[in-house]
């Protein structure tokens, strides 16, 4: 007898707990059937999962979860410039719901250990967290794929979106390095990124592991328009 009024105030309080705070969709706000997911409808328009036809070179592939439009936008905005930790189970959903798919399954099939483009100190300490590391690092856990710093920055960069693909290469020139003691030796690595743009950065990430004897480098970016 007890354990049933548990359950009928506990299906109560949760019913209004769902009145007063519904859960919505994170990109348009309309009601969605469970809190941080996206709508079906939302889905269709973002999700992707689909793979850059010519990766820039060193990389091997380079794939994407989202199309970087609209609700993905604004919500990695919120997270790397506006420091809003709140959108951040609702891009993890979206990750989430990749888990699955066979592509993402066939590229993890064939990655050792992945790894983030790491932050300038200087921005590190000014954000408080790298992005890209909150958004994939428990994904990547539950994939069995190891999530380890593998790179440092040396030098502090403006935000590369105001500069074209030439310049982007040219300021990035030097800008990574390995950390010491690293050992990639005939891996295949996989670098995440929340956003992948000309692929300047991740390029370049990817000759300093590949100097090091890394065998193959790939990208899994959370969102991309691949020039579209």
């Amino acid at each position: 007898m007890f354990d049933k009024i548990i359950a009928c105030a506990e299906f109560i309080w949760t019913t209004i707990i769902w009145i007063v705070y519904p859960p919505i969709c994170p990109v348009c706000q309309k009601i969605s059937d469970e809190y941080h997911n996206i709508c079906k409808d939302c889905a269709k328009k973002i999700l992707r999962l689909d793979a850059e036809k010519n990766p820039p070179a060193p990389l091997n592939g380079v794939f994407r979860v989202t199309k970087y439009r609209g609700g993905t936008r604004e919500l990695l905005h919120k997270l790397k410039f506006k420091n809003n930790l709140r959108v951040l189970p609702a891009l993890k959903k979206i990750l989430e719901k990749t888990s699955d798919d066979e592509k993402i399954k066939s590229l993890l099939a064939k990655i050792d250990a992945a790894t983030c483009v790491p932050l300038h100190e200087k921005r590190l300490k000014e954000r408080g967290y790298n992005q890209t590391e909150l958004i994939f690092k428990d994904w990547l856990a539950a994939q069995n794929i190891p999530l380890e710093n593998l790179l440092t920055r040396n030098k502090p960069t403006e935000h590369l979106f105001k500069f074209n693909p030439a310049e982007r290469r040219e300021i990035l020139k030097g800008a990574f390095d390995s950390v010491d003691g690293v050992d990639v030796a005939g891996k295949n690595i996989l670098i995440v990124d929340d956003i992948f743009t000309t692929g300047a950065t991740t390029a370049e990430c990817a000759r300093v592991l590949k100097k090091i004897g890394a065998a193959e480098i790939y990208v899994l970016a959370l969102s991309s328009d691949f020039g579209e």
